[in-house]
């Protein structure tokens, strides 16, 4: 009897249990609406490994109820795509939650810092408030610390490029070409046609100081970020930007030449920064139009200029604001620094730290001038050598650059489609062809590898110093610009044509150099 009624309560509750789930399947239910992550195709990867700055590039593709998404994502306004990242790990300090990108195909440089990182694509249906996901692994190692810098001309704006190789960095393990990294990390370009891209050790943190005829911005050197712009490196910044000239000196001096004016600046104090020294006014004095140019010099100036109205060097004393003339010459000198005579078209240190410039008369007749700023004792004597290159080659076209080594007394100028290698002491003083451009391209620039502060600032010397040749061609045609890195003799200045190895992806370029760090 007691088994009986166990079997009726069993039947009892049973009954209940299939009731209550009848009842269930008795209310309205609709199917969520399906996203599907799609990363087939053999291209995106489960982790990825790069170096700060690179491109990271991740096509996904995205279907929602069985219609691709990609590149009609206004079509379904209920969905939301975002990248956030995660630190891996538990090293400090421990980095933020932060969104690198929206939408779904990711494709940009990654700024992030040196670590292991979690990546979560996730798509969000507003509409069910429903998620899917996809994770991750991301390796970003450290940005590669020396590179050779190329500042160019692109449809009118600025960028900036990065070349590394094992020339210029022996370390690397793999080598790359940058371009366009200012806009990169920026958003846009600089405005205006470029001057000077310098890497300064004048203050801390350094700096690379980027310049046009219409900006100029010092930015980060890991990110190229803007640190500080124009308005922000001077006391009180001038009305017009119109920057002509800057450069910075080995003693941790900087001049910059804006709107026909001279500015300079002193870092010499222990721990000095841009955020509590700037450029100065103006510097008082007569003088006329300036030069393109200011000398590496010793500590007794703040700065030498040349004087293009009266064609005569001046300078600006040490910790002074007024342009003055420089001190009487001695006779015998090569020329007079206070009565050259000549129109400056172009200069770069060399040999003993002379200043190699390329002067030229009315006539268009071309002279090399050899001049010492940096000898403290002999400021008397400044004119050291006076050279005519009326025999030299290629001079019909003008000179579009010049550079000069410091292991040797060589000096090359480029002009039209060839560079030319110029054995000024020789008797032989032709100015030979060491190279001509591709058909369609022009030399637009011609730098030495080597680090362009300052002449006595031998402490930041690069790899292979004076021993690489960097040219810098342009296709008016194709709009393109391509640079040449070749090995050349440090002491006679002949160059290895079979070493040559070009980097694409440049505009115009207008001036290279080294990054340190």
């Amino acid at each position: 009897m007691n088994v009986l009624k166990y079997i009726v309560l069993v039947v009892v509750a049973c009954s209940a249990l299939w009731a209550c789930y009848d009842d269930k399947g008795n209310y309205d239910y609709r199917e969520l609406d399906k996203i599907v992550i799609d990363s087939t195709g053999g291209v995106v990867q489960s982790s990825y490994s790069i170096a700060r700055l690179d491109v990271l590039d991740i096509p996904l593709k995205v279907y929602y109820n069985g219609e691709l998404v990609n590149g009609v994502e206004e079509r379904f306004p209920d969905l939301e795509f975002n990248w956030v990242v995660y630190q891996q790990g538990i090293e400090t300090p421990i980095a933020e939650r932060d969104t690198i990108a929206e939408g779904i195909a990711l494709k940009l440089p990654i700024e992030l810092e040196e670590k292991d990182w979690e990546l979560v694509f996730t798509v969000l249906d507003k509409k069910t408030d429903s998620r899917e996901f996809m994770k991750f692994d991301l390796k970003v190692n450290a940005a590669l610390s020396e590179g050779w810098m190329v500042v160019y001309e692109r449809d009118g704006k600025t960028d900036v490029g990065l070349i590394v190789n094992k020339l210029i960095a022996p370390n690397v393990t793999k080598e790359r070409t940058w371009v366009d990294i200012y806009s990169a990390f920026n958003g846009v370009p600089l405005d205006g046609k470029p001057v000077r891209v310098l890497y300064s050790v004048s203050t801390k943190p350094e700096g690379v100081v980027v310049v046009t005829d219409e900006d100029m911005v010092t930015v980060d050197p890991s990110t190229f970020s803007c640190l500080y712009p124009f308005s922000d490196m001077f006391w009180a910044a001038p009305g017009v930007k119109a920057p002509d000239h800057y450069t910075a000196f080995f003693n941790k001096r900087e001049l910059v030449i804006n709107d026909g004016k001279v500015h300079t600046v002193n870092f010499s104090t222990s721990g000095s920064n841009r955020t509590n020294l700037f450029f100065g006014v103006p510097c008082t004095g007569e003088y006329g139009k300036l030069a393109d140019w200011s000398a590496n010099m010793s500590s007794a100036y703040s700065g030498v200029v040349y004087d293009q109205v009266e064609q005569n060097f001046k300078c600006i004393k040490s910790n002074q604001t007024v342009v003055v003339g420089l001190p009487v010459q001695s006779s015998g000198i090569a020329f007079d620094c206070n009565n050259v005579g000549l129109e400056l078209v172009m200069s770069d240190y060399g040999w003993n730290h002379y200043e190699y410039m390329v002067m030229k008369d009315e006539g268009e007749h071309y002279y090399l001038l050899v001049a010492d700023f940096c000898s403290f004792m002999t400021q008397n004597m400044i004119g050291v050598g006076k050279y005519d290159m009326a025999n030299c080659k290629g001079l019909s076209d003008g000179v579009s650059s010049v550079t000069a080594g410091y292991k040797g007394e060589i000096f090359y100028y480029a002009a039209g489609d060839g560079v030319y290698l110029y054995d000024y002491k020789s008797s032989n003083t032709t100015g030979d062809p060491v190279w001509e451009a591709p058909e369609g391209e022009v030399v637009t620039c011609v730098r030495l590898q080597k680090y362009y502060q300052g002449a006595q600032m031998m402490a930041n010397t690069p790899p292979n110093a004076c021993e690489v040749l960097y040219i810098a061609t342009y296709n008016e045609k194709e709009g393109k610009g391509t640079v040449y890195q070749l090995k050349v003799n440090p002491s006679n200045g002949v160059v290895d044509k079979s070493s040559e190895k070009p980097f694409y992806g440049f505009g115009k370029v207008k001036d290279m150099g080294w990054k340190i760090k």
